[in-house]
This record gives structure tokens, sequence and C-alpha cells, in this order.
């Protein structure tokens, strides 16, 4: 599984300092629109932007360190953690101190001799200290505030991924489950009939054993993936019919309508058997009469629709509504809800002419939900 590209450390650099530089120019143009010296006369803006692009650069590099300490010590009401929020009060203090002492120096350093009012560094530290520690209090403040936000975010984020992936899990777990009760409901059939055959036809029950370990192997091959193309899904169903092949000899055909592009599309695996095996179930049988099953498979828009029809008695209940009869029927219906949601349909109606006839229409590859299934797996592999 590929790893998303993060982006890079120096995009995030740039993006950092430049929120602090339009902060700085915001102060910038309210102070400079706002501000008069004692003269009366307004500042200029490069005095204006020398002092508060200075105060919001050393903001930029205080506020790493406020973010690491509010990691460090996050506020935190469920359950209240009473020593971290104590640990705040003279963090807040000394940031906000240090800040602007840092600050008064810088300013300081860079003004012109001339524009310095006061007479020593200790007489303007001490005319502007206590306004500025005031202001610088705030700031530090709604930078702890807007940490803690962005923490909390993270840890809302990460929580809505891991639920995410263990619903995703979860729904894995519910699939693999579904499609294992097909391998004992079919083995258990076939077992079945391979014991009808042992005494009477020894042969055919040889065959049908070769067939049934060619059957199990390509399902245990593919044992772990929920989507296949429609491709090989017809070659396990090819592999099956050959073991009923052996079971009824001519009294089964089956024929195959396929459109060529319709064997790239991506299908749950192993939807079609228990299908067919109804068919078998209900039209071949419980008859002497020869059965026939005619599958088809064509793309309908964004849809693939695929088709099974037998020609038996059909499927009736004493309403005379139709039913999903046995465990291989309900299975499809279930894995087809859980892999699609309502984005499918599953009809089964009985034909003018005679016999059962099934249609599954299921999203076309291109729609991205078998496209979704088919990177569950890669993932998981991955």
């Amino acid at each position: 599984m590929q790893e998303s590209k993060s982006t890079p450390r120096w995009r995030w650099a740039i993006l950092f300092v430049g929120v602090w530089t339009l902060v700085g120019l915001i102060f910038t143009t309210v102070s400079y629109a706002a501000a008069f010296n004692e003269s009366g006369r307004r500042l200029s803006f490069s005095d204006a932007a020398r002092f508060n692009l200075v105060a919001f650069y050393l903001w930029s590099v205080f506020s790493l360190f406020i973010f690491w300490f509010s990691r460090r010590f996050p506020v935190e009401f469920r359950p209240l953690k009473l020593r971290n929020v104590l640990f705040h009060v003279p963090a807040l203090l000394f940031f906000a101190a240090a800040h602007q002492a840092t600050h008064l120096g810088i300013h300081w350093s860079i003004l012109p001799p001339l524009k310095r009012h006061a007479g020593s560094f200790a007489e303007y530290f001490r005319i502007y200290f206590g306004f500025g520690f005031y202001i610088d209090l705030i700031i530090a403040s709604l930078i702890v505030i807007a940490a803690h936000a962005f923490l909390y975010y993270q840890r809302f984020r990460a929580g809505e991924l891991e639920r995410s992936s263990l619903k995703t899990q979860l729904a894995e777990a519910q699939l693999r489950a579904l499609k294992m009760q097909l391998h004992p409901h079919f083995l258990f059939n076939t077992l079945h009939s391979i014991s009808s055959l042992v005494l009477e036809d020894p042969p055919r029950a040889n065959a049908m054993i070769a067939r049934l370990g060619d059957f199990l192997r390509l399902t245990l091959e593919h044992s772990d993936q929920q989507m296949v193309t429609l491709n090989e899904e017809i070659e396990f169903l090819r592999c099956y019919l050959e073991i009923e092949q052996v079971r009824f000899a001519d009294r089964l055909r089956v024929d195959f309508e396929m459109e060529p592009t319709t064997l790239a599309a991506h299908v749950p695996h192993l939807i079609l058997q228990p299908v067919v095996e109804n068919a078998i179930q209900h039209a071949v049988a419980p008859r002497s009469a020869p059965g026939s099953i005619n599958i088809v498979a064509k793309r309908s828009g964004t849809l693939l629709r695929l088709e099974v029809k037998d020609n038996g008695p059909g499927i009736e209940t004493h309403d005379g509504s139709l039913k999903r009869q046995g465990l291989g029927l309900s299975n499809v219906d279930a894995r087809l809800q859980r892999i699609y949601g309502e984005a499918f349909s599953f009809e089964m109606t009985n034909a003018p002419e005679g016999g059962l006839h099934v249609i599954i229409e299921m999203p076309w590859e291109m729609s991205g939900w078998a496209s979704a299934g088919r990177k569950l797996d890669e993932d998981r592999k991955d």
C-alpha cells in the first residue's frame, strides 16, 4: 500500500511565516491608521511596520514553544487535569514577559537615536513594558487556545480514522464470514453427491473428487479476495459445473452469453456459483428430463447485469410471491448488500416460458464501487 504524499516541510514553513507576516501587516495597517506621535503627527508606515513585524515574527518563534508546552501539558476537562491548568498560569506570564522584554530590546537597538524618547534603555523599558506586557499576555493566551484547538482537532481526526478503520475491518470480517459460509454449504452438497455415486458408479465418483480438488484449489488461492474479474469468476463457475456435469451427464446443459467487455468487470468472488447451484437443485436434480441453464453477462449503462435462467418449475410460495430460499441465495443478497449498500438489485422472477430468471445488477467498475472493493484487497495485500 502506497503512503499518501504528505505536504513537504518547506511548504509548511512558508505557510507558517506567511501567516505571521500577514498578521503583522494587518496590525501594522491598524497601528498606522490609529497611532500618532507626541507632536500629533501620524507615525510613518515604516515605523509601524518595524514595530509590529518584529513583534509578530518573535511571536512566530514563541508560538513553537507555546505549542510544545500545550502538547506536553494539555488542558483537559474529562477528567479535569488541575495540575496542567495551574501550570499554564505561570507559563503564560513567562512567555508574555519574555516576548515583551525581547521585543523592546530589539526595537531599541534598531531605532535611530533621534527617535529614542527615553534617555536610556532602562527608562525606555520602564515606560513601555507594562502596556506591552498586557497585550502580550492576551496574545499568548490566544496562541494557547489555538494550540489546544489544533490538538483537539488532531485527536478528533485520529479518532475518526480509527473508527473508520474499525468499520472497514468489521465489514471485511462480515463479508469474509458470509463468503466462508458458501464453502461448507457447497462442500456438503458435493460430498453427498459423491457418496451416492461411490458404490453405484465409482469412476464418476472419482472424477467428481478430482474436479472438487481443482475447485477447492482455485477457491483457496483466492480465499482472501472479495473482488475478482468476471473472467475469473466464470473460471470458478466452469470448474464447479464440471463437477455437476460428471454427476448429471447429458441431463445438464449450460450456455454462456458473455459480452467481451464484461469479462474485465469486477464482481464479488463466488457470487454466481450459489445462483447456478440453486438452478441445478431446482431445475435439474429433481427431474429426469434434461435441464438447461443460460448465464448472461452484459453492460447496461453504468451497471453490470448478470442473468441466470433455467427451464425448471420456478419457485413459488403459498401466496404466489417469490422468495430467496436457502442459504446460498440469502448469502448472495447479504454480500451484495454489504459491498454495494443500496446500489444493486437482486431479482427473481418466474419466466413466462417457464423456469426461474435471476437478475443481478451491480455498479460497473467505472462507477467506483468495484474499484473500492478491489482497493480493499490491494491494501490488505500490501
